[in-house]
This record gives structure tokens, C-alpha cells and sequence, in this order.
């Protein structure tokens, strides 16, 4: 049977990978260097053998060179130097012009190296006839026999070679210490290798869980904070990867408060605004129900209706406000002509101007035009005339302004003071009685409204007029 979802990912430990990874690196350096360090000394011990084997044959060739000026003697043919006799096996030979000399037992079953003709020297690896490993060296000397120009000569073959000028050397030592003390250092550098990674397979876990215990520290701080506790915070550390990620999710935190608070202040702001016009709603019902009045149902139901509305345009102010207040509201800013939207705003309210007996004398620029967001430039101007129809005294002026650096409209507010003034941008703030549909959100909203576009909101209480200006 199918399965009707993907299986979800198996949570891997940051630990366990933490220490693979350590290990696996720790392991790549280690045979890295093991390799490197056996390289080295390998090398560093053929050179010393080399360069050894190099002297011997050297000494054995000065030996050879003083015994035949010292001696009138044909030079044996089979003859051990001293300094040869407790090195082990070795194997030597001296030809001289093509001829033999002097050589040791058993050495011409030996495949000796033959130098180029530019060469002085050459090593090679050799096997004798017992399967003896040695190392060979074939040397080119020329002896300085002038001394023996005087000297009588024989017949032999050596008395031939010792007027030679040119002579060849080979020198074959047994190389089976050199070879097993390579080996011997190689098992040691790989001994070492394994113990150092059984030690970092051992520690290296123990190290991780102690490097990572801030981290389980801040699990644990995690899992104190929630709804319950919004203001709570991670606290700080010196640790510099772990400092990033705790600044960060405290800014989460943050806004996560904040978005919690506009939440809870939105709701509790709909409970109290919402709780008048609840109220004149169950209590119409409740008044038609027992005691029937016997309007017309229409006439009811538009009261109904005009409560509905008020509830509505309550909801709507708070949704706005709450909306510009967090930043979510996306600001279109284009040339808005102030000109007609004012106009426009002035037929919107011609039904409450004369609801409440009002003048309105208007000061009009043509062609006022400013940079703003035309949904939020009307909240902005038309809040700003509800609010100076909803508290102007009835019968009264009002005076609307518009002008390329300034809109303003001013009504009578004899009840006002300086300091109400310094409150009346406040959610919900309303002169000690209800004004209608007023909800005590238009100036909280224009402020925010205008504070959003950038643009100067001014309440000036002059000789018993209040004046609501704005200015780009």
C-alpha cells in the first residue's frame, strides 16, 4: 500500500557528527603526517647508509692506493681489509683498466652496477647467492701512482693494474639492519598513529558534550519561555558562535511580544468599544420584544442597522490602526491631489453637518497636490473633519483649510485645555462624554496615519478653537 506521506527526516545528532567529523580529520592528519614523518626517515636513513657504504669505499680505495705504492709486492688477489672483517657479510672487488685486482669470496656471482661515463659513483640493492639483501656501491678512483714509476713490474696482473690510472670499486655490504630499522620505525610511527586515535576516539566525544553543554543550557532556557511569560529573554554569553543566535531569537521574541501585545490590545480594545453598542443593541431588541412599539419594521430595522454600522466602522478603525502601527499596512507613496480629496471628504460628511446644524466655511487651494499614500492620506484628513464634527458644538463653524503646505480644520472646543490637548492622540480618550459615533480612535489614528507617510500632524488650542493641522 502506498503510503499517504512522505516520511519525515531522522533528526541526526549534532554531537555524534560533530565528533565523526573531529575524528575523521584528526585520523586524515595524523596519516597525513604518519606518511610524511616515514617518507622522511626512511630517506634520511638510505642517506646515512649511503653516505656510510660511500666512506668505506672511499677508505678502501685510499688502502688499496697506499698498500701498492708501499709495496713492490704483487697485490693478492684475495685479501679482507681489517676495517671490513666485523661489518658482517660484505663483498668488495677492484678492477683497474678492464682487469682484476683484488676482490673478495663469492663476488663475481654479484650483478654489480656499471656508472655512466659521467658518473663518479652508483648504488644499487643486490642479492648474494644466500639471499642476503646488501647494498652496493661501485666507485671510480684513479690512484696516484707516480711515485711507482721507478718500480720494477711483473708479470702479474696486479703489477699491471698498479700502473692503471683508472680503477673501479665495488663495495657490497649486507643492508639487512638498515632495512629492518626502517621497518622497525614504521610499525613505531604506526603504533603511535593508532594509539593517538584511540585516544581521540575516547576524548573527543567527552570534549563535544563539554563544548556543546551551552547549547543544552539554552534548550533548557528555551523551554521556559511562552505565552505565559512573553517578556522573558535569553540571557547573554560571551560564547561569539552562540551570541549571534541568542541576539537573534530575543529580536524574535520581540516581535513575537509585540505582535502578542497589539493582539491582546486589539481585543481588549474591541471588548471596550464593542460594549456600547452591544448594549443599545440587546437593549432595542429586549424593549421591541416586551413592549412592542409598533413601528414600522423598516424604520426598525434601519436602527438596527445604523448600530451595525457603528459596530463596524469600530472594527475597521482598530483593524487600521493596529495594522499601521505594526508596519503591515504597504505604503504606495504617489502624487495625491489634496484638492479633490478634500472635496470629496466634504460631500462624504454633508449628512452629519446638518444632522447637527453645522456651518462649514471652506478655503480651498486649486491643483494641492502631495506625496503620500491616498488610502492613508484619507484616513489622515477624514478623521481629522469626523473628529471636528463630532465635537464642535452644534450650530457652531467649522473652517476647512487646504493648501500646498498646509491642511487645517478648526472648530469651537470651549470645554478644552492645554492639557487635554497633550491626550488627545491617546487610544480611547474622549472630553468626559459620548459624542456619538465617536469612537475615541480618530486623532490616534490620523496621528499614526500621518506618522507612517512622514507627514507633521499639530493640535493647537487657540481662543477656545481647536485647530488640526497637517503639514508635508
Amino acid at each position: 500500500m502506498a503510503r499517504s506521506m512522505a516520511a519525515s527526516p531522522r533528526a541526526t545528532s549534532l554531537r555524534l557528527r560533530t565528533t565523526l567529523l573531529v575524528i575523521a580529520a584528526i585520523v586524515v592528519v595524523l596519516g597525513t603526517a604518519m606518511i610524511v614523518i616515514d617518507i622522511r626517515v626512511d630517506n634520511e636513513v638510505a642517506q646515512r647508509a649511503d653516505a656510510d657504504l660511500l666512506e668505506h669505499a672511499q677508505a678502501l680505495a685510499d688502502i688499496f692506493t697506499a698498500r701498492t705504492k708501499a709495496s713492490t709486492q704483487p697485490f693478492p688477489s684475495y685479501w679482507t681489509p681489517s676495517f671490513l672483517a666485523d661489518d658482517g657479510t660484505n663483498y668488495f672487488r677492484i678492477d683497474c683498466r678492464g682487469q682484476h685486482v683484488v676482490s673478495s669470496d663469492d663476488v663475481r656471482s654479484l650483478a654489480w652496477p656499471t656508472p655512466a661515463p659521467n658518473q663518479s659513483m652508483d648504488f644499487s640493492d643486490m642479492t648474494d647467492h644466500r639471499g642476503t639483501r646488501l647494498r652496493a656501491i661501485v666507485l671510480r678512483f684513479f690512484p696516484d701512482l707516480n711515485a711507482m714509476h721507478d718500480a720494477p713490474s711483473g708479470p702479474d696482473a696486479a703489477n699491471e693494474a698498479a700502473d692503471a690510472t683508472e680503477c673501479m670499486l665495488g663495495l657490497a655490504v649486507d643492508h639487512s639492519e638498515v632495512l629492518d630499522f626502517q621497518h622497525s620505525m614504521d610499525r613505531i610511527e604506526f603504533g603511535g598513529v593508532v594509539l593517538g586515535f584511540l585516544i581521540v576516539a575516547i576524548l573527543t566525544p567527552l570534549l563535544v558534550m563539554r563544548s556543546l553543554r551551552p547549547l543544552a543550557g539554552l534548550a533548557e532556557a528555551m523551554d521556559k519561555i511562552g505565552p505565559e511569560t512573553p517578556s522573558m529573554r535569553l540571557q547573554g554569553t560571551n560564547i561569539r558562535e552562540l551570541a549571534p543566535l541568542i541576539a537573534r531569537f530575543n529580536a524574535v521574541l520581540s516581535r513575537m511580544e509585540e505582535g502578542l501585545l497589539r493582539e491582546r490590545q486589539f481585543a481588549s480594545s474591541v471588548a471596550h468599544e464593542l460594549r456600547t453598542p452591544l448594549a443599545e443593541l440587546r437593549t432595542a431588541i429586549e424593549v421591541e420584544l416586551r413592549y412592542p412599539s409598533g413601528r414600522d419594521p423598516h424604520v426598525l430595522l434601519a436602527d438596527i442597522g445604523e448600530i451595525g454600522a457603528k459596530m463596524e466602522r469600530i472594527v475597521t478603525a482598530l483593524l487600521l490602526l493596529t495594522r499601521i502601527e505594526a508596519g503591515i499596512e504597504q505604503l504606495s507613496l504617489q502624487r495625491v491631489d489634496v484638492t479633490a480629496l478634500t472635496d470629496a471628504l466634504v460631500i462624504r460628511h454633508q449628512h452629519r453637518l446638518r444632522e447637527r446644524a453645522l456651518n462649514l466655511r471652506l478655503d480651498i487651494e486649486p491643483s494641492v497636490a502631495w506625496m503620500a499614500d491616498s488610502t492613508l492620506l484619507d484616513v489622515l484628513l477624514g478623521n481629522l473633519l469626523s473628529n471636528a464634527i463630532a465635537y464642535a458644538p452644534s450650530g457652531s463653524t467649522i473652517v476647512l483649510c487646504s493648501a500646498q503646505s498646509n491642511w487645517s480644520v478648526t472648530n469651537a472646543a470651549p470645554d478644552l485645555t492645554d492639557e487635554d490637548i497633550a491626550r488627545m492622540k491617546q487610544r480611547f480618550w474622549r472630553k468626559g462624554k459620548d459624542a456619538g459615533v465617536h469612537t475615541g480612535l480618530g486623532l490616534a489614528l490620523a496621528a499614526s496615519a500621518a506618522h507612517a507617510q512622514s507627514l507633521r500632524l499639530e493640535l493647537v488650542l487657540r481662543e477656545g478653537n481647536l485647530q488640526a493641522s497637517v503639514m508635508p
